[in-house]
Parts: structure tokens; C-alpha cells; sequence
């Protein structure tokens, strides 16, 4: 009988494809197992493990995270905060498919201030759109850090300049003209002991005029495209302090090769450790 089946199966491409996959998974059972034990799906990626937020977590960072997380969701849900970058239909659903990106944000935060001693606990982020990712950070900062901290927030709040796009970034021109500085300003309104600063104006340009830190201990680089990233490194590198981080939005994703290159490029022949995250993002530690 079994040399039948084998028979009739060595004859059917279809049937020996069958075969094969029910093999497999018979052999790996955690495969099937996963598939029906997925704990986080967005952003392009599904996860099988606890994620550090679940039951409102674990440890007191996951915990504090899960606490803003819902702070978040429940002023987006009451209109306190607009968020214009998404379909306003779809707001939540889109916020739960972030969750992984938000917690990086808020855990780099943390470890900042942790490991990266400075009298001045200041943050900056370069591309803030309508505040979404700042929330988070500066949720972290102000459960975590001293008072001694303020944030620094770079956007033109405007669409973005062809004359500052690679070729392979030029359809992306204009995008983000939607965006109104007042709207951010709003959305972070319940954050003002951290002395937020919002520097409006394209860069490198606006560094000319803006309200520069000395020092800072984190930054994020959200600006989707590879000339002003590196620009935001030349000015503020050497103001990260040791053991200082670096976070960056659009690192790993399709459509950001040139942002990823001329990263890799930069950081090749400094002192710091670059760790490539699922999410598309990536983390850039200080060393020295």
C-alpha cells in the first residue's frame, strides 16, 4: 500500500507539493503552533512572543509605556489629539499596528536617560509631523528623567523640497504639505514642563536660526529622506553625549535605500554600535 501512495504521489506534481508541506509542518510544530498564536500583527509584521506591554506589563518601563500608550489612544479617541497623518476613520486600528514602533521609541528614551549622563537630559527630534512619536518620548523623558530637560522639535511643517530629495526620493516631493505646526503644538500641549521647543523650517537651513541644544542625550530621525539625515549628524553628533542614542524612522523600509546607504556610509569609521530593527527602524549607540 505504501508503495502505491509513493507511486501516485512521484506522478503528481500537486500531490508530492502537498506531501511535502505536511512533512514539513509535521516536523516543525511550533510552525502550526505560531500561526495561531500571533500576539502582535502591523506594520508589515506579525509576532508570536509576549510583547513587553501585554497584561499592561511586565517590568515598570513596559508598564509606564502601556500606561502613555493608553493616554494616547483614549485623547485621540475624545479629538484632543489630531493626528492628520492618518484616515481619521481608521485612527485607532492604524495606532494599534505602531505599537512595536512607539514601545522602541519610548524603551530608547529610557535607556538614554539611563546610561547617557549629562546635567541636561535633553531630547531633539528631526521630523515631527503632527507629534506622534514626540508624545511617546516625551512621556519617557518626564516619567524617567529629572526636570532638567528640554525637548527640541525640527519640522518645516511643510511639503518637502525636491532640491532635497535624491533622484530615487523625488516622487515624495510635496508630500507632508498638509502639516500645521499650531496642530503639533496642540497635540503636546499637556507636555509643556519639558519646555518643548519648536524650531519651524527645513533643513540644514533652520539650524541658522533655530534654538540649537548644546547637548542632547536622544534623537530621533524621522525625515524621509537621506540629504537632511546626514545633515542632522554632521550638526548634532558630536552634541550626543557618550552613550547617547540616535534613533532612526526610516532605516530598513523599501523606498529608503538611500537614507539606509548613506548612513552605513557615515557612521563606517566612528565610535558607535548600529543595531537594525524589524520595524524598519534602527538604533545607533554612542560608544565613545
Amino acid at each position: 500500500m505504501k508503495k502505491i501512495i509513493k507511486s501516485l504521489i512521484n506522478r503528481s506534481n500537486m500531490l508530492r507539493k502537498f506531501w511535502n508541506v505536511y512533512r514539513y509542518l509535521r516536523g516543525h510544530a511550533s510552525v502550526v503552533s505560531s500561526i495561531h498564536s500571533v500576539s502582535f500583527d502591523g506594520w508589515n509584521m506579525a509576532t508570536g512572543t509576549r510583547t513587553p506591554w501585554a497584561n499592561g506589563g511586565g517590568d515598570a518601563l513596559s508598564r509606564s509605556f502601556s500606561t502613555t500608550d493608553c493616554e494616547l489612544k483614549a485623547l485621540v479617541r475624545e479629538r484632543k489629539i489630531i493626528l492628520t497623518q492618518f484616515n481619521q476613520q481608521n485612527v485607532l486600528p492604524e495606532l494599534d499596528a505602531l505599537t512595536w514602533r512607539h514601545y522602541i521609541v519610548y524603551w530608547s528614551v529610557v535607556y538614554a536617560v539611563t546610561y547617557a549622563k549629562s546635567d541636561n537630559q535633553n531630547l531633539a527630534e528631526f521630523g515631527v509631523c503632527d507629534g506622534l512619536t514626540a508624545f511617546y518620548a516625551a512621556s519617557a523623558l518626564a516619567t524617567h528623567a529629572s526636570e532638567n530637560s528640554t525637548f527640541y522639535l525640527y519640522d518645516a511643517w511643510e511639503g518637502m523640497r525636491s532640491d532635497l530629495l535624491t533622484e530615487t526620493e523625488k516622487s515624495s516631493a510635496g508630500s507632508y504639505a498638509y502639516l500645521d505646526v499650531k496642530n503639533t503644538q496642540r497635540n503636546l500641549a499637556s507636555l509643556v514642563e519639558l519646555k518643548p521647543v519648536f524650531n519651524k523650517g527645513y533643513i540644514p537651513e533652520v539650524f541658522d536660526i533655530a534654538d540649537n541644544p548644546d547637548a542632547l542625550i536622544w534623537f530621533h530621525i524621522d525625515l524621509n529622506s537621506a540629504t537632511p539625515t546626514i545633515s542632522v549628524l554632521q550638526k548634532f553628533w558630536d552634541r550626543l553625549v557618550v552613550h547617547g542614542v540616535v534613533l532612526f524612522d526610516d532605516f530598513g523600509w523599501p523606498g529608503y535605500e538611500d537614507t539606509q546607504h548613506e548612513i552605513e556610509a557615515w557612521i563606517k569609521d566612528r565610535e558607535c554600535n548600529l543595531l537594525r530593527l524589524p520595524t524598519g527602524q534602527a538604533l545607533l549607540f554612542k560608544l565613545r
